[in-house]
């Protein structure tokens, strides 16, 4: 059987049982456990909902680390007394917007050998959510917590660490990772480059794209991923102004 680290490979049609909720005795014990490594568009939601800036939601709750196997920089939330900043007696006090490692538990997601995305379960015995009477396939449980939003505005993100792992297995320079971090996490940061640099002046962007991306800031990002490629991997997501 294929397993992600201990854990066995799912298909979208495997079924589970689960059943989170306030009466069980171990409610929120596995917030208080997980380690939440956020993606993009994780930080635009909460970033929103919490009604502040990239940078002060990154310097208020967040760490950054390297992944030594990636070669990359990596943003994990930070706990406060060992517990998520977000959880009160009552649960999440985001859970709207909560990131989407969050959103799939008791899911988790990771990549096969051959690359290709694949589900697993965990399943720990202090966990009483499994003696729960709910039957889930896996494609019901991803469609019923909302994921759907996630991927697709992480899509250009899963894309990069491919693409960096097959073409740049020996990491970034200081100014790549520094436009890496920028791009990825501090979206405000970003469009504050894109707005006011030379960037439009240099790349071949439609007044009708630009108007919308300055509307939605999913879109934004999606430029960013784009610009990205563009500059990290040489790929044509994006055209240069004609002289």
């Amino acid at each position: 059987m294929q397993k992600v680290g201990d854990w066995p490979v799912l298909n979208l049609g495997d079924r589970f049982q689960f059943a989170c909720h306030k009466g069980l005795s171990c409610f929120t014990q596995c917030c208080q456990k997980l380690e939440v490594m956020l993606t993009p568009y994780d930080i635009l939601r909460l970033k929103n909902a919490l009604n502040i800036s990239s940078d002060r939601f990154l310097e208020k709750y967040t760490e950054t680390v390297f992944s030594e196997r990636l070669e990359i920089p990596l943003v994990k939330l930070k706990k406060i007394d060992n517990r998520c900043p977000f959880l009160s007696s009552e649960g999440c006090k985001i859970y709207k917007d909560r990131p989407s490692v969050c959103r799939l538990y008791p899911l988790g997601r990771g990549f096969s050998n051959q690359g290709k995305e694949v589900y697993f379960l965990i399943k720990e015995k202090e966990c009483l959510g499994f003696e729960g009477s709910r039957k889930w396939t896996v494609a019901s449980w991803v469609k019923a917590q909302g994921i759907e939003d996630y991927d697709k505005y992480n899509k250009g993100f899963s894309e990069i660490i491919l693409l960096k792992a097959q073409s740049r297995p020996h990491g970034f320079s200081l100014k790549e990772a520094r436009m890496f971090f920028m791009a990825c996490y501090n979206l405000d940061a970003f469009k504050e480059f894109v707005f006011k640099s030379s960037f439009l002046k240099k790349f071949d962007l439609s007044p009708k794209r630009m108007e919308k991306i300055k509307k939605k800031e999913p879109l934004l990002l999606q430029l960013a991923f784009d610009w990205l490629k563009f500059a990290l991997f040489g790929k044509p997501t994006l055209r240069i102004k004609s002289a």
